[in-house]
């Protein structure tokens, strides 16, 4: 049977192992291997070295067989890893989806699931006419992640073999070559068998460490052929030991050379594991390790300990958030912790984000996923977010204090700042504060000293204690001032020959890290800031090939790997090996950043424009977007083009995915991104477009007037330049800003205007969208008859189409008509028709506005009873949608339906749940379901306090149709007080 894809991707194929025969010229072999895509096939080298003939069989023996020539198109012998290149015949499977690759951790311990299918020896067969065949065999088994580390391979612990046939040969022959699996990603390929270890012990060769050995030509291929990602994914990302997961990039590299800090990591700890202090903040100046002692306390929570002495629970995830690299944002963050909680929980947290619904609504389901568990999340860099004084300047970080302050068990925050978070009076006994005002101790600092010159090629080892302790305070035992000094002696260029030349021009320094890193620079070569400045620009962790691809673009000669090399070497670059991603500590950024040229081919506009070319040549079509990761590349350029003051390039990135961004909940970011350009852009087409998609954000994450004023502008764009497509586009949400707002005189021309133009137009969908928003829109205006008449011309549009959803939208419109005009009976079949043509569309969007228009009527009739059943309906259909307005309109007229039941009680709490649904919505009408819900509890005793309580309750209705009549709310009033 053929394996099933999983969730996020194509697993093994059993019709895709391939049986690899090889002719020698003296002989034949068999190997195995693993068809990565139509043409392609992964294998190891050894077994298709010295061919004088390859051919590729799949399926051998069963339904589908097929084989085909192939050609090794790479190989290296030491890796052992090669590639052949295959003529499937036309019975072959034509469109073979390519397979995913990835990698286990090496930095700790754990026992990972393997499982790799080949043709070995001892799975040899005879046929009846004594032809032998070698039968499939499936080695399930486990690698241990910390074993072979050094020869940079696998080794896999599988059942051991059924039988040793041939003893000068290994009974595993011809299994080489065959794809080892983590999950559904191919982590390695299988090379060796050694006999002293054993039947049941296989040696792979491990794709991430053979990338690493391969130089930058032969890499490159090699990536090129089987599609790489660099770096590769965790093919396994389960819990690791302690039961912790992690998301994100850590936010220090190098944390193998953090020296003590005990005290203060234990006092991080102690905060964070207690369950009354919701944020821990570490401040200190620039350099001082910050960074670096937050990295350090989520390494070891990573592995599974509380720092220090501190007992307690473990976390059960942890997240890190860096304003230098993938950036802090409430998006971020959502997504960020709900990857935590595993594939399940993490659709359907994305199902809520992209409802559309509000954001404390989608935090609040986010906590409610978390349950127990507690989780801790680092942000990094936060001044970056702050005021001078540490007032919050950014408004999402705002939303996110404002969000884990209410929580009350998790997650809890761990943040770097240069200066402290000024919180409200209110909320400071829920943080703690570790400050880093002195660097490590001058023996912690020696010992880094002689760390950071492990191969004594520096002369450190030459130096003696004093020599060494001199050195340390000097710069204070400030860790980014000791890697700097470092750095100096390791650059090959500098004139200075010993440490104590070094410190002698920095003792009297007041900023002994900037002053050094700034001498560092002033020595550095033009190549080496070129370099630095494509890092800095890019502000996250890169890989070299990312590093070389933009700078081709900038520097066809430069010699980007050599330079990487001698910029690690000097300490003024950090490399994550694991990940095989280079990045600048953030002084080092910075510095960079303000020394790039203001002209020339290295200017700082040309290298931003670069890097913006280099994401919009990974940003994938429109059609292939599923999450919002997937249009990350489209996001960075935006980044990038508008630090190069490119406005009209980044407005018209931005207004390919605007709209996408808004629909997919992350409004806020949208919003963020249309006033980075408002107001620079040139092109008036594209300000057209920039407005319609800014209103169009405004319309959702609000103020409402900003979007009127939006279409506005854009209305009088579109009519100017002709576009009459924009112009219906602009002229539909100018009306609709306008309903929404409650300005109903003023939607009314906008609204028929767009819907005559999307009629001339030939555009039915939006002439069906202005027509309703039109109808209702005289509705609430008292117009019955002329909503009838937009209801009627909906109705022959969807006659004229047969599309089901325009008649059920004409019913809506309908509906709502007739109840404005008090046709009571009328309405009440209508809305029974609505209901009925909506689940025949298959779309339930306004069956809650139907049964809400039936329990209305049903009052009007007195018909109470009916009236409450109708109404719970409408309850129910509107909680499944999503709408806090929608649900808060419904329960308040379900409440006042229960008043005129006499059961005050009940309308008292529903009456309560309205009013927390309204003002979620922010909608007049919360505050008369809070004085109906003070009425409600009035009664009986108070029958003078109930009806001033519904008094008010009246004059804080709008008269909106939808909505219970201020009128009989006044009448009930009056007949409280005789």
């Amino acid at each position: 049977m053929r394996a099933e894809p999983s969730a996020d991707g194509p697993g093994l194929d059993p019709h895709r192992i391939a049986e690899i025969i090889v002719e020698t010229g003296v002989g034949r072999r068999r190997g195995s291997g693993y068809r990565i895509c139509t043409d392609t096939v992964l294998t190891a080298a050894h077994v298709v070295v010295g061919a004088a003939g390859v051919v590729v069989r799949c399926d051998a023996d069963r339904e589908g067989e097929w084989s085909g020539p192939a050609a090794v198109t790479w190989a290296d012998a030491g890796t052992d890893l090669a590639v052949l290149r295959v003529v499937p015949p036309e019975s072959a499977p034509s469109v073979v989806e390519p397979a995913r690759f990835g990698r286990i951790p090496d930095d700790r311990h754990g026992v990972i699931d393997v499982y790799a299918l080949g043709f070995p020896l001892w799975k040899r067969r005879s046929r009846s006419d004594r032809t032998s065949f070698r039968e499939l065999h499936q080695a399930d088994g486990t690698v241990a992640a910390l074993s072979n580390l050094r020869t940079g391979t696998l080794e896999m612990t599988v059942a051991p073999a059924g039988a040793d046939p041939d003893p000068a040969t290994s009974p595993w022959a011809g299994m080489s070559g065959a794809a080892v699996w983590a999950g559904n990603r191919i982590i390695g390929v299988v090379a060796e068998h050694h006999r002293s270890e054993g039947p049941g012990r296989l040696t792979a060769v491990r794709l991430d460490h053979a990338l690493g050995r391969l130089g930058p030509a032969e890499r490159a291929e090699f990536v090129r052929l089987l599609g790489l990602a660099e770096p590769l994914p965790l093919a396994v990302p389960g819990e690791t030991q302690g039961g912790v997961r992690v998301v994100g990039v850590p936010v220090a590299y190098g944390i193998e050379l953090f020296k003590n800090r005990a005290s203060e990591r234990e006092a991080i700890a102690r905060h964070l594991s207690d369950p009354a202090i919701r944020m821990v903040t570490i401040t200190g100046p620039r350099g001082i390790g910050k960074s670096a002692l937050a990295a350090k306390v989520m390494d070891l929570l990573d592995r599974g300990a509380w720092p220090g002495s501190v007992q307690g629970p473990l976390p059960s995830g942890l997240v890190n958030l860096s304003t230098r690299t993938s950036g802090i944002s409430l998006e971020r963050l959502y997504f960020d912790c709900a990857r935590l909680l595993g594939p399940e929980r993490l659709a359907g947290l994305r199902d809520v984000w992209n409802a559309g619904g509000t954001t404390q609504e989608r935090l609040a389901e986010l906590l409610a996923a978390m349950g127990d568990r507690l989780i801790v999340i680092l942000m990094d860099n936060l001044e970056d977010l702050l005021e001078d004084d540490g007032s919050i300047a950014d408004e999402e970080l705002a939303v996110i204090l404002d969000w884990l302050f209410r929580a009350r068990s998790t997650p809890r925050l761990l943040a770097t700042s240069q200066v402290p978070v000024r919180l409200a009076p209110e909320l400071r006994r829920f943080a703690a504060h570790v400050e880093l005002s002195e660097g490590l101790s001058p023996a912690e600092s020696a010992v880094l000293l002689r760390e950071l010159d492990r191969d004594g090629s520096l002369g450190i080892a030459g130096l003696s204690e004093d020599e060494l302790l001199h050195a340390a305070v000097h710069v204070h035992g400030v860790p980014r001032a000791l890697e700097l000094l470092i750095g100096a002696l390791a650059d090959d260029t500098v004139l200075l020959p010993s440490l104590r030349d070094v410190l002698n021009d920095f003792t009297r320094r007041h900023d002994v890290v900037a002053d050094l890193a700034q001498d560092r620079y002033k020595r550095l070569d033009e190549r080496a800031h070129v370099v630095l400045g494509v890092l800095a620009a890019l502000r996250t962790p890169v890989t070299q090939s990312a590093v070389e691809e933009i700078l081709a673009g900038l520097d066809p000669e430069l010699p980007t790997a050599r330079v990487l090399a001698s910029l690690v070497r000097m300490h003024l670059v950090s490399v994550d090996r694991a990940h095989r991603t280079f990045a600048l500590h953030p002084l080092d950024a910075e510095i960079a950043y303000g020394r790039m040229p203001q002209d020339g081919p290295h200017r700082r506009q040309a290298v931003e424009r670069e890097i913006a070319s280099w994401y919009g040549r990974r940003a994938e079509s429109r059609g292939t977007w599923r999450t919002l990761e997937d249009i990350e590349p489209q996001r960075r350029r935006f980044d990038h083009l508008v630090r190069s003051e490119d406005y009209d390039d980044a407005a018209r990135v931005l207004c390919e995915i605007s709209e996408w961004l808004v629909w997919h909940g992350s409004v806020l970011a949208a919003v963020s991104m249309h006033l980075a350009v408002e107001g620079r852009i040139r092109d008036e087409r594209v300000r057209l477009a920039h407005a319609v998609a800014y209103g169009h954000a405004r319309l959702i994450a609000g103020p409402m007037e900003q979007s009127v004023a939006s279409f506005t502008e854009a209305a009088a764009l579109a009519e100017r330049l002709g576009d009459r497509s924009a112009f219906q586009h602009a002229l539909f949400g100018l009306g609709d800003a306008n309903r929404q707002l409650g300005h109903l005189h003023a939607s009314t021309e906008p609204l028929a205007r767009a819907a005559e133009l999307a009629r001339e137009l030939g555009d039915a969908e939006r002439e069906v969208h202005a027509l309703l928003s039109l109808s209702l829109t005289h509705s609430y205006l008292g117009d019955g008859e002329s909503a009838l008449a937009g209801a009627d011309r909906l109705a022959a549009l969807g006659e004229a189409s047969g599309d089901l959803l325009t008649t059920a939208r004409s019913g809506n419109a309908r509906t709502i008509a007739l109840l404005s005009l008090g046709r009571w009976q009328e309405t009440i079949a209508a809305g029974a028709e609505t209901i009925r043509a909506y689940r025949a569309s298959g779309i339930q969007e306004a069956t809650s506005g139907a049964m809400n228009a039936q329990g209305l009527a049903l009052l009007a009739l007195d018909e109470t009873a009916q009236a409450i059943a109708a109404l719970l309906d409408a309850c129910h259909e509107a909680s499944l949608t999503e709408s806090p307005r929608t649900e808060g309109v419904c329960l308040l007229n379900l409440a006042w339906a229960y008043w005129c039941d006499a059961r005050y009680d009940r309308s008292a709490t529903t009456a309560d749940r309205a009013s927390a649904a309204l003002d979620i919505a922010g909608a007049a009408q919360a505050e008369a379901a809070r004085a109906l819900a003070e009425a409600a509890r009035a009664l009986p005793a108070g029958p003078a306090a109930a009806a001033e309580a519904l008094r008010r309750a009246a004059a804080a209705l709008d008269g909106n149709v939808e909505v219970v009549a201020p009128g009989w709310v006044e009448e009930r009033a009056r007949g409280l007080m005789g």
